[in-house]
């Protein structure tokens, strides 16, 4: 630490203009630089004064984690083209589950989400509203997309629907846990009375729908769930399941602060409506509308 003046609690709390509850809240999460000297928390001035040009730094940028989707990607880059160096978008694929956990958790700023909740037939909102009861939230809808079968060119095995892939000669490949994906399998083989147990591969996983249909085309897998979109791009056969709602979750704390009012902007329909043709099987009807609250 040097010769560096170290601040008390109280001093701390004074100099970031916060209270001191906040201050403890910091140091559970970790995020503030501090030690803990004969019972008593201190912070040495220096690295506090590193540590606030790193989270200014830091709110130039939009960390994005959830759902892996191509649209969304699309705009992250479009984004990325127009405003670097001074603003950047990260997308972090980590599954709707994982990335309305990581929002939550302060980890990042948007989640992107796919998340049907079977007892209501309503998509995200049940599980936002468990995940972020505690917090103000909006959901902005992306677009809807087709969900279904992807199954190997030409459909070698005559494959039809959710039921084939109980054929023990089905080789199957799933998407990861937590993915909005892998709601979907789970809810339709329940409909169709299957245990996950009876469809070969189910245990075997990729992270995003252009691995399932990479999986396909290498011959890898002969089926396994993704959108239309991958269908088209790998000239896979499609069967579809559901059309389901990609929403995007983010705090209303610096909603229509920049850069995040710069992103969301690419959300208006007659923009996405633009790339409609690069995108088959996606809609664009609610693109940019709140869906909450």
């Amino acid at each position: 630490m040097g010769d560096s003046k170290l601040l008390t609690t109280r001093e701390v709390a004074a100099f970031l203009k916060i209270n001191e509850k906040k201050v403890y809240s910091l140091i559970q999460e970790g995020g503030i630089p501090c030690t803990r000297v004969v019972g008593k928390w201190l912070f040495p001035l220096d690295q506090i004064n590193r540590w606030l040009e790193e989270q200014t730094e830091l709110a130039k940028n939009i960390l994005l984690a959830g759902s892996d989707d191509p649209l969304l990607l699309s705009l992250v880059e479009e984004f990325n083209r127009v405003h670097f160096p001074r603003h950047l978008v990260f997308h972090a694929a980590l599954g709707s589950r994982r990335g309305l956990l990581s929002l939550a958790a302060g980890k990042s700023q948007i989640a992107g989400v796919h998340l049907f909740h079977p007892p209501t037939g309503e998509y995200n909102l049940p599980y936002a509203a468990v995940h972020l009861h505690d917090k103000s939230y909006l959901v902005i809808n992306l677009a809807y997309r087709r969900q279904g079968l992807l199954v190997a060119r030409g459909n070698p095995l005559d494959i039809k629907g959710i039921g084939d892939l109980a054929r023990p000669e089905v080789r199957f490949i799933n998407r990861n846990e937590g993915s909005g994906t892998r709601y979907i399998l789970d809810y339709q083989l329940t409909q169709e009375g299957l245990d996950p147990s009876q469809v070969n591969g189910y245990h075997r996983e990729q992270v995003t729908h252009m691995e399932v249909g990479l999986m396909l085309v290498k011959g890898e897998a002969d089926a396994g769930v993704g959108i239309e979109y991958v269908a088209r791009l790998l000239d896979l056969h499609f069967i579809p399941l559901v059309e389901e709602r990609f929403d995007l979750v983010v705090m209303k704390d610096g909603f229509a602060a920049h850069p995040m009012s710069d992103f969301f902007s690419l959300l208006e329909p007659e923009k996405l409506t633009l790339k409609a043709g690069s995108f088959p099987g996606y809609d664009f009807r609610h693109s940019g509308s709140i869906m909450y609250p």
